[in-house]
């Protein structure tokens, strides 16, 4: 018994490490594109943005995380701006910026340096307290 617990043990550290070790790559990755990918060439300086990874068959995206983005543009009249990338459109963009799964959002300063990454629905409070925390 204590063999098959020390087992599991083993793989649930390994799978942690695994899943750590992606999600830094996808970090990399995407601070990287942040840098200069064409996506946020019409981004307006000084104002910060979210890239937001979807695609017309996520069934999420349109129920929650769409909803969340919209409330939060509504509470901030302008003081975000939101870029939606179609993943199924643009492959090369979601590879560029690392994206594994929809809906995925990233949110950068008003410099455009990436400051948070959400895998997964992200809530709008969410949202808003990684943004009014830059």
């Amino acid at each position: 018994m204590i063999e098959r617990l020390l087992i599991l043990a083993i793989v649930a550290a390994g799978a942690l490490l695994a899943y750590r070790a992606v999600c830094c790559w996808q970090v990399r990755r995407a601070a990287h594109a942040a840098d200069r990918d064409p996506l946020l060439d019409d981004l307006r300086p000084g104002v910060p943005a979210i890239v937001y990874f979807t695609s017309p068959t996520c069934v999420p995206c349109q129920t929650q995380q769409r909803p969340a983005i919209q409330r939060l543009l509504n509470e901030l009249h302008g003081r975000v701006q939101v870029i939606e990338v179609n993943a199924l459109n643009q492959p090369d963009a979601a590879d560029r910026w690392g994206v594994l799964s929809i809906p995925t959002t990233f949110v950068l300063d008003g410099r455009g340096a990436l400051r948070e990454v959400n895998r997964g629905v992200a809530g709008t409070d969410t949202l808003k307290q990684q943004l009014l925390g830059l």
